[in-house]
């Protein structure tokens, strides 16, 4: 009997756990990029704390996420908590199986109005500083005033934040733009649904210097089912190779992206891009120099196109996926290391639960491929059970 009602009392409270849906106003679905910014917001506006005799609300809020990785062929390089695809090795490897809790998350958020309109400040930090462990990663640090000045660092102009697909793995499509760097930027509207943007950035060169600040500009389309942004960059940057020839190129960068809801919870997501001299926009690389000695032994900037397809698919409440896959090339020609990487192939399907209304849990299958200059091909799987509990 004791054990009857073990069970009972057990059964009782697993369907109470799994009936606690999501707060007002906030989703079903694990998200990433602006859609959690966003989710951020309006945790302020239900949940701020106002300074005593001000106008200024203030929240903290974040997440304790814990990962669980299994690789089949344990990555080279010193970072092995993200999928990279660029990492997977071509001599035999072992399996790798690890915990990390690297990608936890804190954030900080003030709003007060002001004349010239509402002043945002955010600052955001996790434990996941790229080669270097669990240390304290500052990603985003900025503030904006309304909607037409935005300073510090957050994501970068070139990048369309407001269609980033939510994988489990930190870093997500090898063949997406994906960039947090230092900004000045400004906005306007032009009527309801159009809006364009333009910045100086910090360029961060891959080798050398860089000339002066890169300058990226977007117009963004916002309907009530499709989201679409035409992107442009221009950059200046010295490369200097393993010999020591250096020169100063121009680099250039196109990028189209958008995201289609389909239905009343799903969206399919998709971005093409690509330009010369702008590797460190991608979130794979597939050159340590970012350069290619043409024909007459000059030193040209890499050509490099990325594309992704990504789709978010909510199956019932509280239960959703996201698939895709996503590939960076170098379109190139040119004398390079015979192992230097030619392409790299990224794919990712995942299962989400909401369990209760402040954890989420997750599995996620990925496969990557690389090709190197030289014809060898290597792949890689990777297996992630994600369980993440919002604080708030």
């Amino acid at each position: 009997m004791r054990g009857a009602w073990r069970l009972k009392i057990a059964a009782g409270l697993a369907a109470a756990l799994c009936a606690a849906g999501p707060a007002q106003g906030e989703s079903d679905k694990l998200e990433r990029g602006a859609q959690a910014d966003a989710s951020l917001e309006e945790r302020l506006l239900a949940k701020a704390r106002t300074i005593p005799g001000t106008e200024v609300r203030y929240l903290f809020a974040g997440f304790v996420q814990l990962d669980a990785h299994w690789t089949r062929r344990e990555l080279s390089g010193e970072e092995k908590d993200a999928f990279l695809s660029s990492a997977i090795p071509f001599e035999a490897a072992e399996r790798d199986t690890r915990l990390s809790g690297r990608a936890s998350q804190l954030n900080a958020i003030l709003r007060s109005p002001t004349r010239l309109g509402e002043l945002t400040a955010h600052a955001q930090a996790d434990l996941f500083r790229y080669e270097e462990g669990a240390q304290p990663n500052v990603t985003q640090a900025y503030v904006r005033l309304g909607e037409w000045l935005t300073v510090g660092k957050t994501y970068s102009t070139f990048m369309d934040d407001e269609a980033w697909p939510a994988t489990l793995d930190y870093n997500g499509p090898s063949g997406a733009v994906f960039a947090r760097q230092f900004v000045v930027r400004g906005g306007i509207g032009l009527g309801e649904r159009l809006r364009v943007e333009a910045a100086l950035e910090d360029p961060q060169a891959e080798s050398g210097s860089a000339d002066r600040p890169d300058f990226a500009a977007r117009l963004r389309f916002a309907g009530e089912r499709l989201h679409a942004q035409l992107a442009g960059l221009s950059r200046s940057v010295t490369y200097t190779s393993s010999a020591g020839a250096s020169r100063s190129v121009d680099g250039w960068g196109v990028s189209a992206s958008a995201g289609l809801a389909i239905g009343e919870d799903d969206r399919l997501l998709a971005q093409w891009t690509t330009g010369e001299g702008i590797g460190r926009y991608f979130n794979d690389g597939l050159s340590s120099i970012g350069a290619v000695f043409d024909a007459g032994g000059t030193l040209e900037p890499l050509r490099l196109t990325g594309v992704y397809l990504y789709y978010e698919r909510k199956w019932a409440a509280r239960w959703s996926t996201t698939a895709g896959l996503s590939e960076l090339r170098t379109q190139s020609e040119g004398l390079r290391p015979a192992d230097d990487l030619k392409r790299v192939q990224y794919a990712s399907v995942n299962l989400v639960h909401r369990l209760a209304t402040d954890l989420f849990v997750g599995a996620e299958l990925l496969w990557g491929n690389a090709e190197r200059q030289d014809g060898a091909q290597a792949d890689d799987t990777r297996v992630q059970l994600t369980a993440r509990y919002l604080i708030y």
